[in-house]
C-alpha cells in the first residue's frame, strides 16, 4: 500500500471515528431527555390521579350536602356554629 493510501485510511479511520463519537453524544442526549420526559409524564399522571380523587371526594361532598339533610345540618353546625334556639352551647377552652 502506498503512502497516499496509507494517509487516506488513516483519515478514514479518523472520520469514522468522529462520527461514531457524534452519534454517540448525541443518543447519549436523547436517552437522557426521554428519561426527563418520561419522568415528567410519570408526575403528571400521578397529578391527574390525585386530582380525580380530589374531585370525586369534592363531589361526593356535593351529592350529600344537596340531598341529605341531616349532613347538611352536620356541616352547618360543625362549620359555622350554628344552634338550634333552644339549645344552649358549651365552649371548651383548649388546654394542650
Amino acid at each position: 500500500m502506498s503512502f497516499i493510501g496509507k494517509v487516506f485510511v488513516g483519515i478514514l479511520t479518523i472520520l469514522i471515528v468522529a462520527v461514531f463519537i457524534s452519534f454517540g453524544t448525541v443518543l447519549s442526549q436523547t436517552l437522557r431527555e426521554y428519561e426527563n420526559f418520561r419522568e415528567q409524564e410519570r408526575r403528571a399522571v400521578e397529578r391527574l390521579e390525585h386530582l380525580r380523587r380530589e374531585r370525586e371526594h369534592k363531589e361526593e361532598y356535593l351529592r350529600l350536602v344537596l340531598n341529605d339533610p341531616g349532613f347538611l345540618e352536620k356541616v352547618v353546625r360543625e362549620r359555622l356554629g350554628y344552634v338550634r334556639p333552644d339549645e344552649t352551647v358549651f365552649l371548651f377552652e383548649d388546654r394542650r
